[in-house]
């Protein structure tokens, strides 16, 4: 994901534009957190979740489905995330705000899944 700061923080307004525009990076220590919340092996990671596209050292990336990332949920349509509990560091430090490109765009396209 790009730059987590933000010079224009703003609320989320969870539309899901950042969980479309990008892939997460996820760390051994992301996905050993993630593997042990959804109760699943590593070989289960592997084929469900991790991008066979990148491997670059032990960072990997999170698979896109759909055109998003596989744990981006909506409910009424809000954006959510299968996994907030425990998810990825790059996800944890993201900060919506009115310089970054992913919310404008969010807020530009009023209910994307309503």
């Amino acid at each position: 994901m790009p730059n987590a700061e933000s010079t224009q923080p703003i609320e989320c307004r969870r539309c899901g534009t950042c969980c479309t525009m990008h892939q997460a990076f996820v760390t051994p220590v992301d996905i050993d957190r993630i593997v042990k919340f959804l109760g699943i092996t590593l070989n289960d990671w592997e084929e469900l979740y991790d991008d066979p596209r990148w491997k670059y050292s032990e960072w990997r990336l999170i698979k896109h489905k759909d055109g998003a990332c596989a744990f981006l949920k909506w409910e009424g349509g809000l954006s959510g995330c299968a996994i907030h509990a425990v998810k990825p560091e790059c996800c944890a430090k993201w900060q919506a705000g009115l310089d970054k490109k992913e919310c404008l765009k969010g807020m530009a396209e009023k209910n994307p899944k309503s």
